[in-house]
């Protein structure tokens, strides 16, 4: 199963850097948006969709997540 190296920078600023082994990059974002997304997103549908949109930011994106 493939593992995943993800970051993400929250507002505090703290880094969150996780190691997740899951199927795909998708399922492994949204397991560690599940675990470490924090309290600054709510935990349904809409919350991940605003979480994303901050991970993939193209201007100053929060997150990253490369396949090791």
């Amino acid at each position: 199963m493939p593992k995943y190296a993800i970051a993400f920078v929250t507002p505090k600023p703290s880094l969150i850097h996780k190691v997740v082994e899951m199927d795909s990059r998708d399922a492994a974002l949204r397991f560690f948006f599940q675990q470490y997304g924090g309290p600054n997103y709510s935990r349904d549908a809409e919350g991940y969709s605003y979480f994303l949109e901050d991970f993939n930011n193209p201007e100053e994106p929060l997150g990253s997540i490369v396949e090791v």
